[in-house]
């Protein structure tokens, strides 16, 4: 029987108010941030009542895949373990914990459906490096992006019909959103954006849904043009248009509630929405989703099946 190690890879988040600083510090590569940058952080977190829950879900999505892995078996024994790129559990302790418990082989499935180098990619490097530092020669299947895969697009149709049940189709506009990116990834070929747009058109055919465009979201003050049209601008000019009365965003490019999902959408962009006169909705975050659940399972047991 092989022992096969499933690495759970996700941001990671700030336990407390007191952690923002050494957070933001690990996602500057080192480099404190100013006051008014921590303070800035620290705000958000207290509108969403002072920390995010990603951990906990990220927690609960492990557990619910293990337990699905365990009842597929394969003749196998699975070894679920998180790790967190810029937050604990790091990556490197979760690949740590799964070495000394003896894995034959380790499967990387990065929680980001759509894949980009800044992000998935770095995910995996963060293993590749854990891995080194331990002298393990394992065979180590990535998974790369799966924002395609029928049961991941089923959870977010779901999701979708439900928050579009009471509306009105012809006075309501859906908003596909991800987390931006920088601008140059277009140039570099990443398929980051290819993924997205996807995603979005297999979810929107799904639900039968014409009225939809897609714009991005929680982008960085870098000095350095991010992918757009940002989600705030769109919003301003579906109002300013009087294009519809309702919008409908599906945060296509998350899998779990957090900041960006928490205070950005359901704050800021909500807010934004209300000074504008337009009814905000956003759709169910899958969190542990059993069709979510199912997804991961899925993957896993190809990624199994090509190793």
């Amino acid at each position: 029987m092989a022992r096969i190690g499933v690495l759970l890879m996700a941001y990671g988040t700030p336990s407390s108010l007191e952690e923002v600083e050494a957070y933001y510090t690990h996602i500057r590569g080192g480099r404190p941030p100013s006051p008014e940058q921590v303070e800035d952080l620290q705000a958000r977190y207290r509108r969403i009542g002072g920390r995010s829950p990603l951990l906990e879900i990220t927690l609960r999505q492990a557990e619910a895949l293990a337990a699905r892995l365990a009842r597929i078996a394969l003749g196998h024994s699975f070894h679920v373990r998180v790790g967190m790129r810029h937050a604990p559990p790091f990556i490197e302790e979760a690949v740590s914990e799964l070495v000394r418990e003896g894995i034959d082989r380790l499967i990387a499935l990065a929680l980001a459906p759509h894949f980009s180098r800044m992000s998935v990619g770095a995910y995996h490097a963060a293993m590749r490096r854990a891995l080194a530092a331990h002298a393990a020669a394992l065979p180590v299947v990535e998974i790369g992006g799966w924002g395609d895969h029928p049961l991941f697009l089923m959870a977010m149709a779901e999701g979708l019909r439900e928050a579009l049940a009471d509306l009105p189709p012809d006075a309501t506009e859906v908003i596909f959103t991800a987390h931006s990116l920088p601008a140059r990834l277009r140039a570099e070929g990443d398929p980051y954006e290819v993924e997205l747009l996807d995603s979005a058109r297999r979810v929107a055919r799904m639900v039968g849904w014409t009225r939809w465009r897609f714009a991005y979201q929680s982008a960085s003050a870098t000095g350095e043009p991010w992918l757009g049209p940002d989600l705030l601008e769109v919003l301003e000019d579906i109002a300013r248009k009087r294009e519809a009365q309702h919008v409908v965003v599906c945060p296509i490019g998350f899998v779990a509630d957090h900041l960006e999902i928490l205070y950005d959408l359901d704050v800021e962009a909500r807010e934004a929405a209300a000074r504008w006169g337009l009814d905000f909705r956003r759709t169910r975050s899958l969190n542990d989703d059993p069709l979510l659940i199912e997804a991961l399972a899925a993957l896993v047991c190809e990624a199994v099946a090509r190793g």
